[in-house]
């Protein structure tokens, strides 16, 4: 996301009677992943799913669009309350008001992630669902008028999406190769990687920050003498440093919830790549990236 400032043996035994539940040697049922396309000529998404391990394909046909995720409103707020304090967040300019909205946000739902996707290719996500009632909504779409369509307030897209029980929920979760997890340290917040990142392979990104969202954004490297250091100086002053990476070829998932956690399907290439966040930190309101969230990996 370009501007947030703008989430043994008791084991053993479980797995046991899984087992037993769907019977030794037979595979568990992959539930058909469920479509969202968006773009400047229309959004289309699921207005169902069954719960548990819930996988969705996400296609753009614009580049002001597709930034994809998945919301649930708490109880008693009202859509209304959740746009505007989302708009908020981008639009706001001080640091006081960008925390003050995103403690709005964070009270008003909790958010499951989703997929940044670039025109010409298709990314994916899967989060496990609870039954319950869920927006998927273009992020873009709340960024203004430089980033996303610019639609009008409450016309942005927001489409309705019921959860409902199912019996097999949580079958045929995709397997990831690796595990990027959002943490604070006493240097700051920072991303751990756990196992390595492959091009077939998607990715599973954890938020394990205290009381923050947060995002992970990727970007590909072209320029080999970039280092982590100067991306974290890029955020720290936008206004006179170059870009080190594109903008435009953003993947990763929009913000989570403290404690939730996504898994990612990117269409990446052999390369250096750059996990960022551009989320506002709930202390003084700059970059998470800023404050030296960024890693740079090597994918095979």
């Amino acid at each position: 996301m370009s501007k947030w400032t703008r989430r043994g043996l008791l084991t053993a035994a479980t797995a046991t009677g899984v087992v037993a539940l769907i019977g030794a040697g037979s595979p568990p049922r992959r539930p058909k992943p469920l479509d969202i396309v968006t773009g400047e000529d229309g959004f289309t998404a699921p207005a169902t799913a069954a719960a548990g391990a819930v996988t969705f394909r996400v296609r753009t046909t614009s580049t002001r669009t597709g930034i994809v995720g998945i919301a649930r409103l708490r109880r008693g707020v009202g859509e209304a309350a959740f746009r505007r304090h989302l708009r908020d967040v981008f639009e706001k300019e001080s640091s006081e008001e960008v925390i003050q909205a995103s403690r709005d946000l964070m009270a008003d739902a909790e958010l499951f992630g989703g997929a940044m996707a670039v025109r010409g290719s298709q990314s994916s996500f899967t989060v496990w669902l609870p039954p319950g009632r869920y927006l998927v909504l273009e992020y873009k779409d709340f960024e203004g008028p430089y980033i996303g369509r610019d639609p009008l307030p409450g016309a942005e897209y927001v489409s309705p999406l019921l959860v409902h029980a199912a019996d097999d929920g949580g079958a045929g979760r995709p397997r990831p190769s690796a595990t990027v997890t959002a943490v604070d340290t006493e240097r700051g917040p920072r991303f751990v990687l756990e196992g390595r990142m492959h091009r077939d392979r998607p990715l599973r990104y954890v938020n394990a920050m205290r009381g923050q969202v947060d995002e992970l954004a990727v970007y590909p490297l072209t320029d080999d003498s970039v280092t982590e250091a100067d991306i974290q100086a890029y955020f720290q002053d936008r206004r006179t440093r170059p870009e080190p990476f594109d903008l435009a070829a953003q993947l990763g998932t929009p913000p989570l919830s403290p404690g939730r956690s996504a898994v990612v399907g990117m269409p990446l290439a052999r390369g250096r790549y750059a996990l960022t966040s551009w989320v506002a930190a709930m202390k003084d309101g700059q970059h998470l990236s800023a404050h030296g969230q960024v890693l740079i990996v090597t994918v095979p």
